[in-house]
């Protein structure tokens, strides 16, 4: 039997015996894909589904927010609530939230565990057994915190200001912490699920700042730590890979003045996907890089220039990780067409390059999400300025509708079984997630 079946099994049977709400954790998302079957001839659209969210009551204003998805199909994520009472005078909440797709059933919310007094609960992201990691805040004191796998029970992992930054496949927990004398500055930390703490400190590359932050986990020896230095327009915040107590700072950065990086989530063996702007003997170039190997590891170039055609990943705005490498070592991204346009594109695990063409109506795309067998989510802007959602594989591009009232506002992730994750957004701002089930494409 497998890894991933047993862990499917023991997920399936905790959840049948103390989810009566969810019946199910682990249920099976989706069928896998049949890469025997013909591609069809037409490709019809598949509408998403949206997922159950907490009721609104009177007054009360419900903004959802999907952060993961692990590989069983178990979506993990965050509710923010808004009550203005007679007086008009506002207070807000938040609750942490997990879903599970039941067979015959459809989609099952459940609300995770939160201590009496508790104002907000937050989520991070969730392990490969759906166990969630995040924060919770009671009288205005966070705390870094995991759920157990029935969601029933947490347990405290951090200090006080503490906060869950990211989550590993089966832990460990990335877990921040301000320094109480200076709360700009700040250390990370792994915690395994039996409490052993990892600090993420002692190289230069990780000292190189005075605040750091989890942003990946691969594994227990594995994560990219990004370092906060500078002050004002001067700061920078640098993403560092770090395996085993050793670290390679990756050449780019982010700064106040508009300039970004982005990357995939790392992977056990420290390979990733990275790209952004490097300043090298002082010249400036747009790379995309693919890394293999850990630390010091090897940089593979897909694409390196400081012209204005270059190749990127397609982190969204206000984000730093992508799903944007496979475990097949698929990549999606972006690339500039001779006339100096956005199309999506797809590097295979030998660094081959395919570029997807722009359909009637848009004027720009990017691949924002990947998976095993060639399998690509590309997210497209219109001449209109609305968003459209495809999935790509052998070919062919299957449009993904969005439900009447919503429009796309973040791809969260494809799994390897075929279930994508995204958030919409509708006219009064409000955020709701929404899964396609793309197995059998």
């Amino acid at each position: 039997m497998t890894p991933t079946s047993r862990a499917q099994i023991l997920c399936t049977v905790v959840a049948v015996a103390a989810l009566p709400a969810l019946v199910a954790l682990a249920g099976p998302a989706a069928a896998g894909p049949r890469s025997a079957e013909p591609p069809p001839a037409e490709s019809l659209p598949i509408l998403g589904t949206l997922l159950p969210v907490p009721a609104a009551g009177p007054g009360t204003s419900v903004s959802v927010t999907a952060v993961d998805v692990n590989p069983l199909g178990v979506v993990a994520g965050t509710a923010n609530l808004v009550s203005t009472d007679p007086d008009r005078i506002q207070s807000q909440s938040s609750v942490p939230l997990r879903w599970a797709q039941v067979p015959r059933v459809g989609w099952r919310r459940q609300q995770l565990a939160m201590p009496a007094g508790a104002q907000f609960g937050t989520v991070a992201g969730v392990t490969n057994l759906g166990e969630a990691g995040g924060t919770v805040t009671t009288d205005g004191v966070s705390h870094a915190v995991r759920w157990s796998v029935t969601g029933r029970s947490l347990t405290s992992i951090g200090a006080n200001a503490s906060q869950v930054s990211a989550v590993g496949p089966n832990g460990p927990w990335g877990v921040d912490t301000p320094n109480e004398l200076n709360p700009i500055a700040g250390d990370t930390e792994l915690v395994t699920r039996s409490g052993e703490r990892t600090l993420l400190s002692g190289t230069p590359d990780l000292g190189a700042g005075y605040r750091r932050t989890v942003i990946s986990i691969g594994g227990p020896t594995t994560a990219i730590v990004g370092v906060t230095s500078g002050v004002g327009f001067g700061t920078r915040f640098t993403p560092v890979l770090w395996r085993a107590g050793a670290t390679l700072t990756l050449p780019v950065f982010n700064s106040p003045f508009g300039i970004t990086h982005c990357e995939s989530p790392v992977m056990a063996d420290g390979s990733l996907s990275y790209s952004g702007l490097s300043i090298t003997g002082g010249v400036p170039e747009q790379i995309l890089v693919r890394h293999v190997g850990g630390v010091p590891g090897q940089d593979v170039d897909l694409s390196r220039t400081g012209s204005g055609a270059y190749a990127t990943l397609g982190c969204q705005p206000g984000t730093v990780i992508n799903d944007s490498l496979a475990a097949d070592g698929g990549i999606s991204g972006s690339a500039n067409d001779a006339q100096g346009g956005s199309l999506a594109a797809y590097w295979d695990a030998t660094n081959t390059r395919t570029t997807v063409p722009l359909e009637a109506g848009e004027a720009s795309a990017y691949g924002a999400a990947v998976a095993t067998g060639r399998r690509m989510v590309i997210r497209s802007e219109t001449a209109d300025h609305s968003t459209r959602l495809t999935f790509w594989h052998n070919g062919i591009r299957t449009p993904l509708a969005v439900p009447a009232g919503w429009r796309v506002n973040r791809v969260v992730k494809l799994t390897d079984r075929g279930l994508l994750v995204a958030n919409l957004s509708d006219e009064s701002g409000r955020v709701r997630p929404a899964t396609w089930n793309l197995g059998r494409l």
